[in-house]
């Protein structure tokens, strides 16, 4: 057969996630996600080498450093395995589970705070298992020691909380492992705009889930700055060797109606003030408690107020207000960001 004469379809591929106990070496995957769009790709490059050989053209190259990195976009629903994996990979630090505040004896609702570290717990690192295409054609491709360099996240009217998460591997291999077979398939709805809330106050223990901002869009997130360049790298080899992660920073945009001054008081008071935003889904099974995400920020301050362009008589003034993140050092333990997820699975450990 003719390169290129056959085709594959995009809705027949699968991708499995499963967690290194070392970095860079490769475990099952079997945990499913649900994806939009996946990006994990492997390139190589090679440099021409420009010698001067009695001729008009080149004759040799060397081949550069392997690089293997991608996105993956996605509906992060709280009971699916892969949500928690994420999270866990992207704040690296550990993972503290406990029963869900308000849940009745016997009920099986575990709420799980994911803090900041330095990706260096018990699971460092992930491992994909990803077939493009379908199961008698397609390709599958192993990807080792893939680490969240990006995690984003989206809620805006009439979708569901979307989340895309920027990954940067060391290695990847094409083999035969299909996994299909193990994985499980996801019952579980997606969190709608409609159970979505932020509310800012002045401090964080003014924090409720009856008082909010009204807006019609957030975008929020963090990035772990990871080392991929050729400090992370050594002669002898043209894989990373390390990949840590630098200093985390963080991401808060809102878009709303502008009808009032608070943000732009706020932003030239210089005040600093914080944040929850929280997405609910349905009731878990023999429990009280709704599945869901929360993300708490102690210390923002509005970087940019967002003043509204006037234009077009019959349009609605709105405004794109952008926060800077801090941490709170208000105490030891103070953090600029955390996640808490509810769901009905008992640990991450």
């Amino acid at each position: 057969m003719a390169d290129g004469s056959g085709s594959l379809i995009s809705g027949l591929s699968y991708l499995a996630i499963g967690r290194e106990t070392t970095l860079g070496t490769y475990t099952t995957c079997t945990t499913a996600l649900d994806f939009l769009s996946a990006s994990l790709k492997t390139t190589q490059e090679a440099k021409i080498l420009e010698q001067i050989q009695r001729k008009r053209t080149y004759s040799k190259h060397i081949r550069l450093m392997k690089v293997v990195d991608g996105e993956v976009e996605f509906y992060p629903v709280p009971r699916n395995t892969a949500t928690g994996m994420f999270l866990q990979n992207a704040f690296g630090g550990t993972v503290t589970s406990a029963t869900a505040t308000g849940e009745t004896t016997g009920g099986l609702a575990f709420t799980h705070t994911f803090e900041l570290g330095s990706m260096d717990q018990s699971y460092p690192s992930l491992c994909i298992n990803m077939r493009k295409g379908d199961s008698t054609n397609g390709f599958i491709y192993n990807y080792s020691g893939m680490r969240i360099n990006e995690l984003n996240f989206t809620g805006e009217l009439e979708e569901p909380l979307k989340c895309n998460v920027g990954l940067v591997g060391i290695d990847s291999t094409t083999l035969s492992n299909d996994v299909e077979s193990a994985l499980a398939v996801s019952s579980a709805d997606c969190l709608s705009f409609v159970e979505g809330r932020i509310s800012i106050e002045p401090n964080f223990s003014s924090l409720t889930s009856s008082a909010y901002w009204e807006v019609q869009s957030m975008e929020f997130g963090l990035n772990n700055s990871l080392k991929s360049d050729n400090e992370s790298r050594r002669v002898g080899s043209d894989l990373l060797q390390v990949l840590p992660a630098g200093i985390q920073s963080h991401s808060l945009n809102l878009t709303m109606r502008f009808d009032d001054q608070s943000a732009y008081n706020a932003m030239i008071a210089n005040s600093t003030m914080a944040a929850e935003i929280q997405f609910q889904g349905d009731t878990i099974t023999t429990s009280v408690i709704k599945e869901g995400i929360k993300f708490q920020f102690p210390k923002i301050f509005v970087m940019n107020a967002g003043d509204p362009e006037v234009s077009g008589p019959d349009n609605v003034l709105t405004a794109e207000v952008t926060f800077g993140v801090l941490r709170d050092d208000s105490s030891a333990g103070g953090y600029a960001l955390q996640a808490l997820l509810t769901n009905d699975i008992s640990s991450y450990a």
